[in-house]
């Protein structure tokens, strides 16, 4: 009888479990376009399966709009599409939260999806992979993308080395146990300090600022000199392409009996980092 129970109770937990799975990879789109129309060039384009809203971000078929840009393939393994075009290689993977374009990190915030057996990305960061730019008409619901030169900047042209060693290593430092997110969102409060006028104007300043006593531990302790885990340079090169899940923030701890947490507004927390603006 007890034999029976545990060989029932395995059965159960897993179907719920395969049931989890499978829950995770539907995806509801927020609102579907009203018929949104999209053109190319001015010329009237179809993208497959349907585009859906995700919030206010667009998403696309990979395939149809890399073939629409004139993209020479595109194939489909274990759940990576790579679109090769003239002078780009392009690759997207469902549920990962970034596009890898020449080398580049492209952030998608709220991951690539599969609808209809296709996979699904934000308009706006494919067509900066293709070079290419995306307004909207409200007015008459339609998308218009405009070429530019077929490939996006190289990572080894537009990252600068100095920039990504620093970055990579004060993410890894402060955050190497951290999500992909919170890896992301240290990196982006070294950027808003950069962007800041009462912090220095560079990374490696702002990193081994101490003008009000040590900013970030790992630049005196030593730590910031560990080499940089793969992930840490793939959350750096993210930031220094415009990611960011960090907002506003200048600050964060990871833990709440802190300077920052006494006079500073709370913006979020992630993982075990409390972030302020």
């Amino acid at each position: 009888m007890k034999k029976h129970l545990l060989v029932s109770g395995i059965l159960i937990l897993t179907l719920l479990t395969s049931m989890s799975l499978a829950s995770a990879e539907v995806i509801t789109p927020d609102t579907q376009p009203e018929r949104a129309a999209f053109y190319i060039d001015g010329q009237p384009t179809q993208l497959g399966t349907d585009p859906f809203v995700v919030g206010s971000t667009t998403y696309v078929s990979v395939r149809a709009f890399s073939e629409a840009m004139g993209a020479d393939s595109v194939t489909w393994d274990s759940g990576t599409a790579t679109v090769t075009a003239p002078g780009l290689t392009l690759k997207a993977t469902a549920g990962s939260i970034y596009l890898e374009a020449n080398g580049r990190y492209l952030f998608v915030p709220k991951g690539c999806f599969v609808i209809s057996n296709s996979l699904m990305a934000p308009v706006r960061v494919l067509a900066k992979a293709f070079d290419a730019t995306v307004s909207w008409d409200a007015a008459t619901q339609a998308v218009f993308i405009t070429k530019g030169t077929g490939a996006i900047k190289p990572g080894s042209e537009f990252y600068d080395e100095t920039d990504l060693k620093w970055l990579s290593r004060i993410i890894n430092a402060e955050a190497r146990g951290e999500s992909m997110t919170g890896k992301i969102a240290v990196g982006g409060v070294i950027m808003n300090r950069v962007a800041s006028s009462k912090f220095p104007n560079t990374i490696h300043d702002v990193i081994f600022d101490r003008r009000n006593g040590v900013q970030f531990t790992p630049a005196y302790s030593g730590a910031i000199y560990n080499t940089p885990s793969a992930e840490s340079i793939i959350a750096a090169k993210i930031v220094l392409d415009g990611g960011n899940t960090a907002g506003n923030a200048l600050y964060f701890a990871s833990t709440k009996n802190c300077w920052a947490a006494k006079t500073r507004p709370y913006a979020m927390t992630i993982g075990n980092h409390t972030f302020y603006a």
